[in-house]
């Protein structure tokens, strides 16, 4: 048995917190709550066509540029932004997955937690109430933990069903319980000889070694979560959904899974498994079977503005946006346990660390935002300042902020955008 002096040492140092009432005298006014509960990521890998995603008017009345046009009937719950940047981010493939968190690991080397991204940041502050922490759903590459490593995703929707809704049988349970108390055991030996070894460490091993530690709490956290869960029942819900019917059939290759994705997202936020996921278009140059796709996705995006190639790329851009739109048409129509619609109550973002992909920039982000209390409905343009846009961390920020938690800083941040959107 822990003493309950060393539990709750024991829980500080896997960083895990309970939260407190509000109270005025430690100066967080009574009954002020978060804006939004939940957070959603979607990030095509390519990013989208700069020519087909800015509008060229700013404020409320924009005309819908061509890749935005299915999203003309959520016009007024979007918010679209223009020179974004992540300043300290080069180009190349690997902008791509900087997006959450504004950082490049060759940068990182002396302080790898500065790679920490902003959906992990959040599942630390809102997700420890939930079944998971967050949900990855799709192409991996834009979570980073805090110990500064890719998380990975997962990309089929099957998988992610049985995950979310199914019971492991009495006999798996009971081994994942072995494995589980194995492991924590050898996590505590790690953690003495650590402890016993950093009195003997110079400076700069002793940052290393906390780096390690870092790790090594992550790690002690997950199998603290899966202990106290593997007991809960899991929500029951329908397997129609990657099953089908006799009058659905449900096609579960990328990219016409897609649907199935998002259906699966609000099932997880209507059901409170999670407040926080992620879900990414893959990049690569698989041939998209569409009408009219001749080549691969990569070679696509290496138009080099050939309206032919233009057009193609439009097809599969124009897919994503239609996606997009049936996504917040249900999360408008499903309602939360408060009963309102989700959307309210989640800050949805979409975007990608690829600015341009046919000549790998990583400038001019394509970046919106909608739902979650923001006040949208308008197309924002910044002005660049030489080389550089606005910090798209600017928003995150802001975003930080609508789910409660209290920072003024996140990654290359300079201030927020409050101003423009509460």
């Amino acid at each position: 048995m822990i003493s309950s002096l060393n539990r709750r040492n024991f829980l500080k140092g896997i960083g895990v917190s309970i939260a407190i009432p509000a109270l005025e005298s430690l100066g967080v006014p009574a009954g002020k709550t978060p804006a939004a509960k939940r957070f959603v990521c979607v990030s095509p890998n390519y990013g989208m066509n700069p020519g087909g995603f800015f509008p060229e008017q700013t404020g409320a009345n924009y005309a819908m540029p061509a890749l935005l046009k299915p999203l003309e009937k959520h016009r007024r719950d979007l918010t679209v932004f223009t020179n974004l940047d992540h300043p300290e981010v080069g180009g190349g493939h690997g902008c791509s997955n900087t997006f959450l968190n504004g950082m490049e690991l060759k940068d990182t080397k002396d302080n790898p937690q500065r790679l920490l991204s902003l959906d992990q940041l959040l599942a630390e502050k809102i997700g420890q109430q939930t079944r998971f922490p967050t949900l990855r759903m799709g192409s991996g590459g834009i979570s980073w933990s805090r110990a500064g490593v890719i998380l990975p995703s997962t990309g089929s929707p099957a998988q992610i069903f049985s995950k979310l809704f199914l019971e492991d049988n009495p006999k798996v349970k009971a081994k994942t319980k072995d494995y589980l108390r194995e492991d924590a055991s050898i996590l505590d030996v790690v953690r003495e000889d650590t402890r016993r070894l950093n009195r003997v460490l110079t400076k700069r091993d002793q940052t290393k070694l906390d780096e390690y530690l870092t790790a090594i709490r992550e790690v002690e956290r997950k199998i603290q979560r899966r202990s106290d869960w593997i007991d809960v029942p899991k929500p029951k819900a329908s397997d129609k959904v990657i099953r089908g019917d006799d009058e659905l059939v449900v096609d579960l290759a990328y990219p016409y899974n897609t649907s199935v994705m998002y259906e699966l997202m609000i099932l997880a936020l209507q059901a409170n498994l999670t407040n926080i996921i992620t879900f990414g278009h893959p990049g690569g140059n698989r041939l998209f079977p569409f009408e009219g796709i001749t080549l691969g996705y990569h070679s696509l995006t290496h138009h080099g503005k050939r309206p032919d190639l233009l057009r193609e790329l439009n097809i599969i851009e124009t897919f994503y946006s239609d996606q997009f739109a049936g996504f917040l048409d249900r999360l408008k129509t499903v309602q939360d346990a408060e009963g309102q619609p989700l959307l309210d109550s989640t800050v949805v973002l979409f975007g990608s660390g690829m600015g341009n992909a046919s000549s790998h920039s990583s400038r001019n982000l394509p970046v919106m935002v909608a739902g979650g209390g923001f006040k949208n409905g308008k197309h924002h343009r910044f002005e660049r300042q030489g080389r550089d846009g606005r910090p798209l961390c600017d928003l995150y920020v802001s975003i930080l902020q609508q789910l409660g938690v209290e920072t003024d800083r996140f990654s290359t941040s300079t201030a927020n955008l409050n101003h423009l959107l509460t």
